[in-house]
């Protein structure tokens, strides 16, 4: 029992020490550093590849399929 109320009293005065040197933060736009400008990565260029590949697949799956159906309706 003792090592819990230890263990209470020890997180009570972090807390309190963590609370008494907590100072506020004003955001008033002032920064010395110019603004983030994002690097090109290409990653837009590949999530055009990535679904143009998908519409190729799925298109060339359907027409498999089309084929195997007429092929059976045919013959």
């Amino acid at each position: 029992m003792n090592k819990k109320k230890n263990f209470f009293l020890v997180s009570i005065l972090a807390i309190g020490i963590l609370a008494l040197f907590n100072t506020p933060v004003l955001a008033d736009g002032y920064s010395p550093y110019q603004p983030h400008i994002p690097e090109e990565t290409g990653l837009i260029d590949g999530m055009i590849f990535n679904i143009v590949a998908v519409i190729s697949y799925l298109s060339g799956i359907a027409s498999i399929g089309l084929a195997k159906f007429l092929s059976s309706r045919v013959g």
